[in-house]
């Protein structure tokens, strides 16, 4: 039977249709060598002659006129999954993305890509896990669609793609008693600061950046996300140095402000991620480019308008003094 594949089929079907081996041969374009040698396939695999000649026909014995409907479905069947595509129509899909991001992809990514699948697929579902260190292993397994963040080492088998640089700034409460402007160095190594430290965040970098700069800082508070820190920068006298886009989102509420820092702290690039298994997958492919239409302008935008140019000279507009 493992000799039995659709060309196999094929013959079959058409010395039925025809009663002819020469036919068969004419309409398949083969030679009638070569539909012989298909025949003698199936007669081994039945153990039955399948076609007698009688007169000037090969007409089906017993087990070849059991077999016609069966074959004829099988052909259709499997070359409907040769010919098949998947489709994908983004104003009627109900599929759930699942999307791997930080905190801070929530606070920047995440409302704008909302407002997007609104427009464009108001019936899909949008599913968000954490980034972290074994989010390779879901775009791999399937069970995650897309990780967006930094994701500095990825193994073999994976595409990425950059959406936009990101520098860093600095949060403080709105009326702080001694940084009341941009802030120096002296100012920020004389302040408290906290300190966000979530997997599959740039912080480890900063640090190691901070460091070869020779800046040093007392944490005086350490937290797990970035999602609480308005209120607790705007509640204390301590700073927080982030990403420059959370830190102006974050300004736009009255009790903080965001600062641009007093020295060139390198940042890096948000990137979105997928494993090759989809990269050929119609919905996967769209909401891909959904992504990279997004935020793909900021990558060229001109320097100034990057990362810290989120955070100007003047306070944002929720810094009221």
């Amino acid at each position: 039977m493992q000799n039995i594949d659709l060309h196999t089929l094929k013959v079959f079907d058409e010395i039925v249709r025809t009663g002819s081996l020469s036919r068969t041969a004419e309409r398949l374009g083969l030679s009638q060598p070569a539909i012989s040698i298909s025949l003698a396939k199936l007669r081994r695999s039945f153990d039955d002659a399948l076609f007698v000649r009688v007169g000037h026909a090969m007409k089906p014995t017993p087990q070849a006129e059991a077999m016609v409907d069966s074959v004829r479905a099988a052909i259709r069947a499997i070359e409907h999954t040769l010919t098949s595509r998947l489709d994908f129509e983004p104003a009627t899909t109900r599929r759930t993305f699942r999307l791997a991001m930080t905190d801070v992809g929530q606070i920047v990514l995440l409302p704008r890509l909302l407002g997007a699948l609104g427009r464009q697929a108001p019936s899909a579902d949008l599913e968000i896990v954490n980034l972290t260190l074994q989010t390779p292993d879901l775009l791999e397994a399937g069970e995650v669609d897309l990780a967006i963040g930094f994701l500095p080492e990825l193994p073999a088998g994976f595409f990425q793609q950059a959406l936009f640089d990101e520098r860093f700034a600095c949060l403080v409460r709105t009326g702080h008693p001694r940084v009341r402007g941009a802030p120096t160095l002296d100012q920020l190594r004389a302040e408290a600061h906290v300190a966000v430290v979530t997997a599959g965040s740039a912080h480890t970098s900063m640090d190691r950046a901070l460091d070869s700069l020779g800046v040093e800082r007392r944490v005086a508070v350490r937290i797990p996300n970035f999602l609480g820190l308005p209120t607790v920068i705007g509640g204390s006298d301590h700073v927080c140095l982030l990403p420059g886009r959370a830190a102006a989102i974050m300004a736009e509420q009255p009790a903080v402000t965001a600062w641009p820092l007093p020295f060139e702290l390198p940042g890096y690039v948000v990137k979105q991620h997928w494993h090759r298994r989809q990269m050929a997958d119609p919905a996967h492919r769209w909401l891909r480019q959904l992504v990279g239409e997004l935020f793909l302008a900021e990558v060229r935008a001109p320097a100034e308008a990057l990362g810290r140019g989120a955070v100007s000279d003047a306070p944002p507009r929720a810094a009221s003094r």
